[in-house]
């Protein structure tokens, strides 16, 4: 919070761990962040200034939050005491942000039919992707097939461009681990897809595990 004079201060809430913060009273909220789980937290400080040790009550009125902790609106009071001193910092903060922008969401498909090439024993994947924001999406994962009781298996990783409206296509080769080809038959295909939110800077990923029918190429 900026205050007259360039006074710079911040206030911590917090409820009893495992608790969310919605409105109501919070009584005895000690240190933020040394409060014991059992009790709600809170601190007040600015200016080089703070208490080794506080005492606080505070009041949230009103709490709309978002994902990822994007706050939309806090309204509280609050009065802390420190060192158990009879004087106390009183105050209230009022915060009001536009509405939470939506998640990332990815759609991810991964088409039933693939190639095992005969030339050099990869298998070729396809697929699409969704993306409800532009996002740059890693796919990686593992083809795996069973043939004559050998198990052949390989893996991949590719990234792709995914913009809003238009499904993104893929295609991946699969190079197999050893000297046993990828061959005509079906592979289990396990596919990951991760991708960082434009919004909240935190990764997204969905999963996919899909039965392949490979014919040969």
């Amino acid at each position: 919070m900026s205050g007259a004079n360039g006074d710079n201060w911040s206030a911590d809430f917090a409820a009893p761990r495992g608790t969310a913060l919605a409105p109501g009273t919070y009584a005895g909220a000690l240190r933020y962040p040394f409060q014991p789980l059992q009790a709600p937290g809170f601190s007040l400080t600015g200016n080089g200034r703070g208490c080794n040790e506080s005492t606080s009550t505070f009041t949230v009125e009103n709490a709309v939050f978002g994902p990822s902790g994007y706050v939309q609106e806090f309204d509280a009071t609050f009065e802390q005491h420190c060192e158990n001193g009879a004087t106390a910092a009183r105050g209230e903060v009022h915060l009001t942000n536009p509405p939470a922008p939506a998640e990332l969401g990815i759609g991810l498909k991964v088409a039933t039919s693939g190639t095992a090439s005969t030339l050099n024993g990869k298998a070729g994947l396809t697929g699409t992707l969704e993306c409800t924001e532009p996002a740059t999406v890693t796919l990686s994962g593992t083809a795996t097939q069973v043939k004559h009781n050998v198990i052949i298996r390989g893996s991949y990783s590719t990234q792709v461009p995914c913009t809003p409206g238009a499904a993104a296509p893929w295609q991946v080769v699969v190079d197999p681990i050893g000297t046993t080809p990828f061959q005509k038959g079906q592979a289990e295909v396990v596919t990951r897809a991760t991708a960082l939110d434009p919004n909240y800077n935190t990764n997204v990923s969905v999963s996919d595990t899909t039965v392949v029918t490979l014919t040969k190429a």
